[in-house]
């Protein structure tokens, strides 16, 4: 049940995806942001609602489901295209402020759960629900109440147009190669946390071992941020080649499949990459991206990764028919060793990070007044 509710929210999330995009930067990013909360803590709430008054069942699951989808996408690419207001509000790079983001992202991976499960071994089910709730309704709140500098204007604000920010991608040879390693990612992802660790750990008859092997990834996710944060904030290019190697050697490590340290290491080691490789992402969209178009450039870039990740899971259902769960994880490792090596060469990207690298040191170097 849990599998289909995931199944039926995806197509909506995808349309919600561009909609809300293009809402972001049409109606305001901090309006589009309460709006979310709002609803996502509705949504949520109506599951408590549905059982107090007639009873939950799957169905009250899917369409809630549903709904929430279509809140909380808007409100998460809202909050993205806000990081540059809040770098430019509180004097803090944007690379720190996106490191932190990451940082925070896998402090919540890793202690959610537990919070979770914690809660629920001391308080009735429903009454999580309805902390759950309180909790999307205290995001709202917090969003609403930050002070944030109002955004310069833009000549693209005239480009009012839904399909502007497929145009821009379309015509940019570096965001379009950077959103196509990002859904080549998704594609390779999904499968690896959907089926091929599910699978493993289940033929270990050890399923907690999933849990304790995506602990190790959003630790390695805080590590990465700081890392990142404290230490790569204007070597971008450095960094970026580093996520990427260490992507592959954590893929690598999982695809061996022996038994369950391999695997929890190479987890550990891809969280480190992402760790890196997020907050580069994050920067180079909001560098490249007119203030008045982050909305639907960011609302198009989260839209093809829900794309990609059912198909990521299609291909890996046909794979593992084929052939067998060993054989399917080395072909992951190799499809995400070539996605690696194309990231690490692809010449837009490289001549895009070093474009930023050397502008910024220009900039530290012109002299004041």
């Amino acid at each position: 049940m849990a599998g289909l509710v995931a199944a039926a929210s995806a197509a909506p999330s995808a349309v919600a995806a561009l909609v809300g995009g293009h809402l972001v930067d049409r109606i305001g990013r901090r309006t589009i942001c309460v709006i979310s909360d709002v609803g996502s803590a509705l949504s949520v709430a109506g599951l408590a609602v549905g059982d107090l008054t007639v009873g939950l069942n799957v169905t009250w699951f899917i369409v809630l489901g549903i709904l929430g989808a279509l809140f909380d996408v808007p409100g998460m690419t809202a909050r993205e295209t806000m990081l540059a207001q809040v770098s430019e509000t509180s004097g803090v790079n944007l690379d720190k402020v996106a490191a932190a983001r990451g940082t925070v992202f896998g402090l919540t991976f890793l202690a959610g759960p537990a919070v979770a499960g914690g809660l629920l071994a001391v308080l009735p089910d429903i009454h999580v629900v309805w902390l759950t709730a309180a909790c999307s309704a205290l995001a709202a709140v917090a969003i609403l109440v930050i002070p944030l500098r109002p955004p310069a204007a833009s000549d693209s604000a005239s480009d009012d147009s839904p399909l502007a920010g497929w145009r821009l991608v379309r015509n940019n040879r570096m965001l379009l190669t950077l959103m196509l390693i990002s859904v080549a990612i998704m594609m390779l992802v999904a499968p690896l946390l959907s089926v091929l660790l599910p699978a493993h750990f289940r033929e270990l008859a050890r399923p907690e071992f999933l849990g304790f092997s995506l602990s190790a990834y959003a630790l390695g996710t805080m590590v990465g941020s700081a890392l990142y944060g404290a230490l790569f904030g204007k070597r971008r290019l450095t960094a970026w080649v580093v996520s990427n190697v260490l992507f592959t050697a954590g893929f690598v490590s999982i695809a061996t499949l022996a038994g369950f340290w391999p695997v929890a290491i190479g987890m550990l080691v891809i969280g480190v990459g992402s760790g890196f490789q997020q907050p580069i992402v994050m920067v180079i969209l909001t560098r490249a991206v007119p203030d008045a178009m982050r909305g639907r450039v960011f609302g198009l870039n989260a839209a093809l990764g829900m794309i990609a990740a059912p198909l990521g899971l299609g291909l890996m259902a046909a794979a593992v028919a084929g052939t067998n769960l060993g054989v399917t994880a080395w072909i992951l490792a190799a499809c995400w060793t070539a996605v690696s090596v194309w990231a690490i060469l692809a010449p837009s990207l490289r001549a895009y990070l070093r474009a930023m690298a050397e502008e910024e040191t220009h900039a530290d170097h012109r002299p004041v007044g």
